[in-house]
């Protein structure tokens, strides 16, 4: 965002200002109120910062997340270049030499929440990165770090939750006294302001995480009374995977969490790749959905489809990874998987302080005793009737492997085999 956008006409109810300083706060305040993106909120700070005047080269944040795959998220800003780095740490990275020769490391490991260095050459530096600030021409560096006391450590950064800040200046002699003033005023709100947004955005991932989009979309917007259910109707895909019970009293426990994983991830991932909703990990199995809205009803034979080559791509994932663990001579499971489609009950169930967000009825209870019928009938795969007939052509491959008793439910119903 260039200077000559950056108008300072946003007043905020909640902080009137009367002055360009606190115009400054102001945005802030409104910023972590209205969730905009803490990368943009960073990015516009820093613009704002240097229409007050300060001598900012560069602005730098690391942002702690709490994600499956991401322990943390890194910005640089830089003027006259805007935002140039967008960097996403992992937790399988294994940090470097930099990491622990760096002030950030220092700081953490010694709970130090503030550093300030000039960068003058007569100045010995004790950290090979501020040296190479000073060699880019920047004169004086500081770092400003903050606890968001989430109170969980993060294995790559060494650190409780929070946000890293390191801020540096290229004007001769460093920042001055009137400069530190602002940034000292302002840096402390923009943290407060990228808590708020980071808070929620971490909600929503933890969320997904554990429950999935769709679903953590509905809490999030709410609905979290309950006995609020809505009845929908859906293809259901019930999988599960064949020898776990056993491999589990004969396998190492890290082992045996290690083998699950990889066959969980082949199994999810055709599903979530699909747009298919996992409501469920149940152990060794899974239990997913793929909605049919009002209009999906009319041509649900794409969705059955979309569901066939999903329990396809699952199927090859296992069968390759198989082949890998033989190879390898380690154990291997099969996949059994079964199909079917009806109206189901979704939403909240539970005590009153513990929920489950999860759907509920005979359909649900029919899926799950249908895939135990893969072993009796000598096949990895079992669609119901219902589904074969909703699918429509899609589901010529199939063949009847006739009509079966399910335990609890009243009629016999017609099963299809690959």
């Amino acid at each position: 965002m260039g200077v000559n956008s950056l108008k300072l006409n946003n007043r905020c109810g909640h902080f009137p200002a009367s002055n360009p300083q606190e115009e400054l706060f102001a945005w802030l305040i409104d910023a972590g109120m209205t969730g905009t993106t803490v990368r943009d909120l960073f990015t516009e700070f820093c613009e704002r910062v240097s229409t007050l005047g300060v001598a900012l080269k560069r602005g730098n944040i690391a942002l702690s997340a709490i994600h499956p795959q991401v322990s943390a998220f890194m910005y640089t800003w830089r003027r006259d270049e805007g935002l140039v780095t967008n960097t996403n740490f992992l937790h399988s990275d294994i940090p470097g030499e930099g990491w622990f020769s760096s002030p950030f490391f220092f700081m953490l490991s010694n709970k130090i929440s503030f550093l300030h260095r000039q960068l003058t050459a007569e100045i010995e530096l004790d950290f090979p990165v501020l040296v190479e600030f000073r060699e880019e021409g920047m004169t004086d560096w500081f770092c400003q770090i903050f606890d968001f006391g989430w109170g969980f450590a993060n294995q790559t950064m060494d650190h409780g939750a929070g946000l890293v800040t390191s801020w540096a200046s290229d004007r001769p002699g460093g920042f001055t006294e009137e400069e530190f003033i602002i940034l000292s005023r302002a840096i402390p709100v923009f943290a407060l302001a990228a808590k708020g947004i980071a808070s929620f955005r971490t909600a929503r991932s933890v969320l997904e995480t554990y429950i999935g989009r769709e679903t953590s979309r509905k809490v999030l917007s709410g609905q979290v009374r309950r006995g609020s259910v809505d009845s929908i109707n859906a293809v259901l895909i019930y999988a599960d995977l064949k020898g776990f019970t056993t491999l589990s009293d004969t396998m190492p426990q890290g082992a045996l969490v290690e083998m699950l994983d990889h066959y969980l991830e082949q199994m999810a991932s055709p599903i979530e790749v699909a747009g298919g909703e996992i409501l469920k990990f149940m152990g060794d199995g899974i239990l997913a959905t793929f909605e049919l809205t009002a209009a999906d009803e009319l041509n649900a034979g794409n969705i059955c489809e979309l569901a066939l080559a999903t329990v396809e791509r699952m199927t090859e994932g296992v069968e390759a990874l198989n082949q890998k663990r033989l190879q390898e001579g380690k154990p291997t499971m099969g996949l059994d998987i079964a199909l079917h489609v009806g109206e189901v009950m979704y939403g909240n169930v539970g005590s009153e302080t513990r929920l489950d967000f999860t759907v509920i009825g005979p359909a649900v209870n029919e899926v799950s005793r249908i895939e135990v019928l893969c072993d009796i009938l000598g096949t990895n795969m079992i669609a119901s009737g219902d589904f074969v007939r909703a699918a429509r052509g899609a589901a010529s491959g199939l063949q009847s492997c006739g009509f079966h008793e399910l335990r609890g439910v009243r009629e016999p119903i017609e099963l299809f085999c690959r």
